[in-house]
């Protein structure tokens, strides 16, 4: 008969961070790793320059009046790279500036995951309802 050992480590669990948008914002270093929440108003929310490690999460969390925009820094722009997921469908960003939560086609829940691996960002999400996350230039 064989004899099973099991180890463990002490782990610390730590809560993931949340923030809700109250106004247009431009992001540091020192957010990466939080999530925010965006319901009520649009707002503009710009990225730091690209840094390894870098990651930020946004999350529909109620209807909203105006767009939400996630920018790339202005002396950085065309470095968004990846896709979101629209209504089934696959949404390419190939050297863009910015991914657009859209006013009226947005869903509770729709979410986009920028990171970085210091040279650019990638861009993965998904929102529910057709034309609910657009990619473009600004």
């Amino acid at each position: 008969m064989s004899t099973t050992t099991t180890f463990s480590n002490d782990v610390s669990r730590i809560l993931d961070k949340y923030e809700t948008l109250t106004a247009d914002v431009t992001l540091t270093g020192a957010d990466s790793g939080k999530t925010f929440l965006i319901s009520g108003t649009g707002y503009t929310v710009t990225l730091p320059a690209p840094s390894a490690g870098l990651k930020f999460k946004f999350v529909v969390s109620a209807a909203f009046s105006t767009d939400t925009v996630v920018q790339t820094p202005s002396d950085n722009r065309d470095i968004l790279n990846g896709g979101v997921i629209v209504n089934g469908a696959i949404v390419e960003a190939d050297a863009v500036d910015k991914v657009t939560f859209e006013d009226g086609a947005e869903s509770i829940g729709d979410f986009v995951e920028v990171s970085s691996d210091g040279t650019n960002y990638f861009l993965f999400g998904n929102g529910n309802a057709s034309g609910a996350l657009t990619v473009g230039e600004i």
